[in-house]
């Protein structure tokens, strides 16, 4: 159980969404020392890998889910679910129709130039994280800050009192968008650099796995 209290429901199931991607993104010596991403990627079955992390209910459903779009090679519109770790958490669900970057890619470009544009640019509508960001996950640094700041908020905004829900998001909103621009103790550099180099790194080995076994990915930058 966490220590706080998320604003929206859609917050949520973001934050359930971000804790299992930390858990198939992270190392463990029961997994060989391999995150459950990758021994999944390596041969063992997606039930197995779950079983074996002992998750249940809608944690299990999400994994499930997570690991089967990975090792299939994902699809493009399911950048626009709940998923953007702790720098989404209390955005509401994207939609690509309103995906400015995405229209301005398709009317400038065409063909790869504007799968690439678009896939791999930082995009307002999930907070500055690019598409194939979003789909790699968060890994255990994200989820490790995201507990410091959502505990921190909590501490700070539980008492105030707010005229209706969208306000107290808002309020939530605001404060967390001035954390991640700024460092955080433990760490070197601002949040937002050091939740984008992790996810970077989870994708590196996403578009490698995909690559390596001839997987399509709509997530890996194509030639053009």
């Amino acid at each position: 159980m966490s220590d706080f209290v998320l604003p929206t429901r859609i917050a949520v199931h973001r934050y359930q969404q971000m804790k299992v991607e930390a858990i198939i993104n992270t190392a463990y010596q029961i997994t060989q020392d391999q995150t459950p991403m990758q021994v999944c990627q390596g041969g063992m079955p997606v039930g197995e890998v779950i079983d074996t992390l002992e998750l249940e209910g809608e944690e299990a459903e999400i994994a499930e889910d997570l690991l089967e779009d990975a090792l299939s090679g994902g699809e493009l519109d399911e950048a626009y679910g709940p998923r953007g770790g702790i720098l989404c958490l209390l955005l509401p669900t994207a939609d690509p129709q309103n995906d400015f970057i995405l229209h301005q890619v398709q009317s400038q470009t065409s063909g790869a130039m504007t799968h690439n544009a678009f896939v791999n640019s930082s995009n307002e509508i999930f907070s500055g994280l690019s598409p194939a960001q979003v789909w790699a996950g968060a890994g255990p640094i994200e989820w490790e800050l995201a507990q410091s700041c959502l505990n921190n908020l909590w501490e700070k905004l539980a008492d105030q009192k707010f005229k209706s829900t969208g306000a107290t998001n808002t309020a939530w909103l605001g404060k967390l968008r001035l954390w991640s621009y700024n460092p955080t103790p433990g760490h070197q550099g601002r949040v937002i650099d050091i939740i984008h180099d992790e996810r970077n790194r989870n994708l590196k080995l996403r578009r490698e796995h995909c690559e390596a076994n001839g997987i399509d990915t709509a997530f890996a930058a194509l030639d053009e």
